[in-house]
């Protein structure tokens, strides 16, 4: 069969405001993962970056007609679920012949009002690499829906489940996901990556991959757990792919997105000692957890190339740490970053969020303290956003709390999700959900407090400036004084 796979484009301006030109342009790699197993599988496999190449609606119908597809699979966040509410609509009443399917963790949240309004025809429960070339057989041949597992359909008027989320137990079967079939020159970090404190060489790019998925950790505004368990690539198989993006995309700097690279302390000294052998010279940077490093495995990280590790500390008050499920301390997060910097040069990034259940405005500014304690070389300060599928939403919606966007009659009204995926610190839009102990302007004060106390100190200030090209330095820093003031 001929199929289109599509990263839906988002309105980044309206969302972002001036924090859009600081969003990294990165390839979709759980969608080219599908597009590889279904090309694999012996099918006509198209690709388009909506979302890279900033399409409007109707150059992307038109790009479709192009390409006359047989079917076309969009992957849904909550940034472009509104979107694909209504274009799915428009797709299939002007291309009826054609199969609409959605992937992904909204797609799967919403899979009964998605398919009540007419917007797809399948909704692909779970990890689509193995479920999508059994759907496409079945499509092809005409055969019944109920015999595919992890899918939601539309069967004699009423919205059917096969049951089950999908995912995939052995990732060393998986082909390479389909960069080939992208454009490269629409890949890059933005000019101040949120990933990596490391400047890459001019002409060189900075890629991203995984070498593992799921998180063993349960924290409740994540919904990364929902992948069941640890699953890691074999060793040889990372090696290759690292190997094929320092050839054929110039790639001088990688990061490992995955939700927990240190998980496992044996397999990371082993791939740390694998991409030093194979590739002395090659910078990398990743994210950690505080209870899963130490001194040896820093060391052969380090060894290895690693030059930047992410750590979600997420706050400075244990209570809230507790609350959130996170696993760690305060204690235990301050000896796990004065032990990175003690016997490495790896660059320690703190990802902070402000908001989470329970806090009160003294708890924001401990928060704050504790950033500044640290010996940590950037750190983010976001607000928190309870992302349909994760437990804190789940337990909000439960008790009436938020808006989900869900109206009588099983109807959506998408512009709710907007709030979602808005960052309210670069734009005029506000938080979805505040907790009781703060408020709206309060909580965003704190945010900028945050920041101002952070970066407004000559070391942090001097990193930040030293990442920079000069070229940037004008409008970055009229989005940083936003930011701060």
């Amino acid at each position: 069969m001929k199929v289109l796979c599509i990263n839906p484009p988002d309105d980044l301006a309206a969302l972002l405001g001036d924090g859009a030109s600081f969003v990294s342009t990165m390839e979709p790699l759980g969608l080219l993962y599908v597009a590889a197993a279904c090309r694999e599988a012996g099918h006509e496999v198209a690709f388009i970056d909506a979302y890279a190449e900033n399409l409007d609606e109707e150059t992307l119908m038109r790009r479709i007609r192009d390409a006359a597809p047989q079917v076309v699979s969009f992957t849904s966040f909550t940034s472009n679920g509104g979107f694909l509410y209504t274009f799915g609509r428009r797709l299939r009443q002007e291309m009826p012949g054609v199969h609409v399917l959605l992937g992904n963790v909204h797609a799967t949240i919403y899979a009964r009002q998605y398919l009540a309004s007419g917007c797809c025809d399948v909704v692909v429960r779970g990890e689509g690499e193995e479920v999508m070339p059994a759907l496409l057989r079945v499509l092809e041949e005409g055969g019944d829906l109920a015999t595919v597992p992890s899918i939601a359909y539309v069967r004699d008027g009423v919205v059917a489940e096969t049951g089950g989320h999908a995912f995939v137990r052995d990732l060393s079967t998986l082909p390479l996901p389909a960069r080939d079939l992208t454009r490269k020159e629409l890949y890059s970090f933005a000019r101040t990556p949120n990933f990596s404190l490391y400047r890459t060489p001019e002409g060189k790019t900075e890629k991203h991959l995984f070498s593992s998925r799921g998180c063993v950790n349960r924290c409740t505004f994540c919904v990364a757990h929902k992948n069941i368990g640890i699953r890691v690539r074999p060793i040889d198989s990372v090696i290759g792919e690292v190997d094929l993006l320092l050839r054929e995309y110039d790639a001088g700097y990688i990061f490992f997105c995955d939700s927990l690279f240190t998980s496992r302390k044996k397999r990371i000294i082993e791939l740390s000692d694998a991409l030093r052998h194979h590739f002395p010279g090659l910078r990398w940077g990743c994210e950690a957890h505080v209870n899963t490093i130490d001194e040896d495995s820093v060391r052969a990280m380090a060894a290895g190339g690693c030059v930047d590790m992410n750590f979600g500390i997420e706050s400075g008050v244990d209570r809230l740490l507790t609350a959130v499920n996170k696993r760690q301390t305060t204690a235990q997060i301050a000896d796990a970053i004065r032990m990175v910097k003690r016997v490495s040069r790896i660059n320690a990034i703190g990802l902070f969020i402000l908001g989470l259940p329970g806090e009160r405005p003294e708890d924001s500014d401990a928060t704050i303290d504790f950033a500044c304690s640290l010996p940590l070389d950037m750190a983010q300060f976001s607000i928190l956003t309870p992302y349909p599928g994760s437990p804190i939403f789940e337990q909000l919606r439960a008790e009436g709390i938020i808006d989900d966007g869900v109206r009588p009659g099983d109807t959506l009204d998408p512009e709710v999700w907007r709030r979602y995926s808005s960052y309210a610190s670069f734009s005029d839009n506000k938080p979805i959900w505040v907790t009781p102990e703060h408020s709206v302007e309060g909580l965003l004060a704190a945010q900028k407090r945050a920041l101002r106390r952070f970066y407004l100190r000559p070391r942090p200030f001097l990193i930040q400036l030293r990442r920079l090209r000069p070229a940037d330095l004008l409008d970055t820093a009229r989005t940083f004084f936003k930011t701060f003031f």
